[in-house]
């Protein structure tokens, strides 16, 4: 059977959401789904990985926003994975219009594709029997079935969907693969309702896990949202794209589709699973201490218990006699919170925003298409930042109307273009960019350039930025 359904398998991996629980790591410029969270590279590229020898790169398509494209590369890069397979949303919709768009593309390109929907964000240890479940369902999903990968509770948690299957109804392939037809979905229950009601063995966590024939899936798109199904097929080209979306509600694939198809089956997961949506699911799948302390971080520990410490930044922590906490550092930000409380980190991030806190937005090291750079120190009319260019990118062609800049080569050979002349900076050199003079800033080698750039000026934010030409069209 693999090799009959393996040349129709496409997956369809959901890289859109920002994460917003696993702040101040995770933020609406750096989202979860391209951090290195168990040290084994990015959750993206380990979700990519897992589907080697199920669905050839050239049959993975990722849905995202317009903000991520740039960083998307990069992370898909090393995987032979067309860039044309980067689907981009306008502004994120939640999953049923992603899945859709994604699931739309596809059936054009396949009438007989079979497509497994991926969320980015998800630790899967054991890659063998993820496939062989993967192809399990492909198998079931060729039965006109809508399949999801069903979890087993490991415990009672509100940070899951729920599915009830109906036991009653349990049907076998040739092969003996087993499967159910689901009775119910549950969005997120309430602690209490999960307590009192979703007791016993009918029950599995949503793992957002879904293998499905992607012409089956729009004609349920059509029975159950025809307003969002006629949206989409009215989408023939970009400029269609934008204009549509904007008039797209926002709805999530359980609750607009799966909630109400009479066609969902469920097929147990015989693999390690964890969905990292939140700081206490790392205590699950992260090597502990005695103690049963997780320590990430340059940490000195007296006598803590079930505490789990993570650092982005460069400073020691110590900790002493701690007990079922989470700690979370990062240079311009440090959350600490109750372990069990993690899941309300969401809440905080609502508060930011309502702040007007640009915490939740950026780090103080941003990620640009060119390289990155570092926020040193703010200050009553200056900034400093460490700017980190890539070998052979460049940045716009640019102007600033308010402020002044001074760059420092610190490591490498820049290329200065300004006000119609070009210069080459070596390291140890410096050359001053005068207040509304038009530059740009390139690295000429196959080695990283590194620049310490002073800003002065009455106003240093990133929108005092007037560019003329770009790389990578940025120009408004």
């Amino acid at each position: 059977m693999k090799k009959s359904v393996n040349k129709h398998l496409y997956a369809l991996i959901l890289a859109g959401g920002v994460g917003s629980r696993f702040w101040p790591f995770s933020r609406e410029l750096e989202p979860k789904q391209f951090l290195n969270i168990t040290g084994q590279g990015s959750l993206i590229q380990n979700t990519i990985r897992r589907l080697d020898k199920v669905v050839a790169p050239s049959n993975i398509y990722i849905i995202s926003r317009n903000t991520y494209f740039y960083e998307l590369k990069k992370q898909i890069k090393k995987f032979n994975i067309p860039e044309s397979n980067i689907l981009l949303e306008p502004q994120a919709k939640n999953t049923a219009p992603a899945i859709g768009l994604g699931s739309k593309f596809i059936a054009k390109l396949d009438k007989d594709a079979i497509v497994i929907v991926l969320p980015s964000d998800h630790y899967v240890p054991d890659y063998d029997n993820f496939r062989a479940c993967i192809f399990k369902a492909a198998q079931i999903a060729c039965l006109n079935f809508l399949v999801t990968i069903g979890i087993r509770p490991k415990r009672q948690s509100s940070g899951y969907g729920y599915i009830k299957v109906d036991r009653t109804k349990l049907f076998k392939l040739e092969n003996r693969n087993i499967f159910y037809k689901v009775e119910k979905f549950f969005e997120k229950p309430s602690l209490e309702k999960i307590k009192k009601h979703f007791k016993g063995t009918d029950y599995f966590w949503n793992s957002g896990i879904f293998v499905w024939k992607a012409s089956e899936f729009m004609d349920e798109l059509k029975a159950y949202l025809p307003d969002l199904y006629k949206k989409i097929m009215s989408i023939r080209n970009n400029n269609d794209l934008v204009r549509v979306w904007k008039r797209v509600t926002p709805i999530s694939v359980d609750y607009g589709i799966l909630e109400h198809s009479k066609k969902i089956a469920l097929i147990a997961a015989n693999f390690s699973w964890a969905d990292l949506g939140s700081w206490d699911a790392l205590n699950e799948v992260l090597a502990k201490d005695v103690n049963g302390n997780v320590f990430q971080a340059d940490s000195l520990d007296l006598g803590s218990k079930e505490t789990c410490v993570f650092s982005r930044g460069n400073r020691l922590i110590a900790t002493i006699g701690l007990e079922g906490l989470v700690i979370a550092d990062t240079p311009d930000a440090l959350l600490v919170c109750d372990r069990h409380k993690s899941q309300e980190v969401r809440k905080l991030i609502d508060d930011l925003k309502s702040l007007r806190r640009k915490e939740h937005i950026r780090h103080l090291c941003e990620k640009r298409p060119w390289g990155s750079y570092t926020v040193l120190q703010v200050g009553e009319g200056f900034k400093i930042k460490l700017v980190e260019i890539d070998p052979k990118k460049r940045l716009s062609l640019q102007s600033h109307s308010k402020r002044a800049e001074h760059w420092v080569v610190v490591h490498g050979c820049a290329k200065v273009t300004y006000s119609n002349k070009t210069k080459t900076v070596k390291s140890n050199q410096s050359i001053y960019i005068p207040k509304g003079t038009k530059h740009r800033l390139e690295n000429i080698t196959n080695l990283p350039l590194k620049i310490v750039e002073v800003q002065t000026g009455n106003y240093l934010e990133e929108d005092d930025i007037k560019r003329f030409e770009d790389d990578f069209d940025r120009l408004l």
